[in-house]
């Protein structure tokens, strides 16, 4: 009896620590939605505002949670920029409001936008969130013929897990942002001539374009050409 005793106490104490963990690690109670417990927001106006801060990705929106409990709810418009980290790692994720045209190459229309900047350099590389579904039962799939929607487009019922993936810019000193889709492909277009160079570093270093990290390290190499 005082064995089980035991072990339900430590069981307990562990639960514990982990939930006093999580707490304070960055943490999602959506797919876009991103809790970090340590984050400075620095105002347009120049305040600077520290506290926990939530970012809700898909409407570009941050909530800042202050010390006296009071909560603050901003968009590119207010914010200059943002700073978070989680209270166990070094890692900081800078994130600025840059104007942009929303992609639209053709409209002299901008409003600002919050990008989480990876590199500065002669190209600055940028980066939002993607998201899909994907099915997860491949026999679901096969029973109906690896389709995923009907003929009207709507999704099959299934079960699905929801993807995360990064969406790389790049944008140019004078603030113009360029879409990085097909990593290989717009990136190489991008380079211009020094994309022969470009290709070599890959080939030498057995890079993947599609690899975050491997782009990342390309585009660092480009910015020392």
């Amino acid at each position: 009896m005082k064995s089980i005793l035991l072990f339900r106490l430590l069981l307990f104490s562990v639960i514990c620590l982990l939930s006093s963990t999580a707490l304070k690690a960055q943490t999602r109670e959506a797919i876009d939605v991103q809790i970090w417990p340590r984050g400075e927001v620095t105002l347009t106006s120049g305040e600077v505002l520290k506290g926990v801060v939530t970012y809700y990705r898909s409407q570009d929106i941050i909530t800042v949670s202050l010390a006296d409990n009071t909560l603050s709810s901003l968009s590119p418009v207010n914010v200059a920029k943002f700073e978070v980290s989680n209270a166990y790692s070094n890692r900081r994720h800078l994130f600025k409001s840059i104007y942009w045209d929303q992609g639209d190459e053709h409209t002299d229309f901008k409003k600002p936008t919050f990008f989480e900047q990876i590199m500065e350099g002669n190209i600055t590389l940028l980066m939002r969130e993607s998201y899909n579904k994907r099915i997860v039962d491949s026999h679901l799939a096969s029973m109906m013929e690896n389709r995923t929607t009907d003929p009207l487009g709507y999704p099959i019922q299934g079960i699905y897990y929801d993807q995360i993936k990064p969406l790389f810019y790049v944008m140019n000193p004078a603030g113009e942002i360029k879409v990085i889709q097909q990593t290989r492909k717009d990136f190489l277009l991008y380079c211009g001539k020094k994309a022969p160079v470009i290709k070599s570093f890959v080939r030498k270093n057995r890079l993947n374009f599609d690899q975050p990290s491997d782009f990342i390290a390309i585009v660092n190499y480009y910015n020392t050409l």
